[in-house]
């Protein structure tokens, strides 16, 4: 793989994973405090979305090849943006 796409594509997952952080913590209290099925529901259709739009948009930008470090890169992401983004939080 050409190193600009590789680096478009840790740039990318670690921006995928600042946001799905800030989104999990701005929708807490549907993911966590709801009545169980709604829980149960809004947390198969929200992990559903971004498994797709993770896909998609590493098939925009390395035609779809997505690998360990890619997806280390994601959690690195979520981890930074949890701690900035823990004020968002509702309970």
């Amino acid at each position: 793989m050409i190193l600009e796409i590789q680096i478009q594509s840790f740039v990318a997952s670690f921006v995928f994973g600042f946001l799905l952080s800030y989104l999990v913590n701005l929708c807490y209290k549907w993911l966590f405090l709801s009545k169980k099925i709604f829980r149960y529901i809004f947390t198969f259709l929200f992990v559903l979305f971004f498994c797709l739009l993770y896909f998609v948009m590493m098939f925009a930008i390395n035609s779809a090849r997505i690998h360990i470090y890619f997806l280390m890169m994601s959690l690195i992401g979520y981890l930074v943006g949890n701690l900035f983004s823990q004020k968002v939080r509702y309970h």
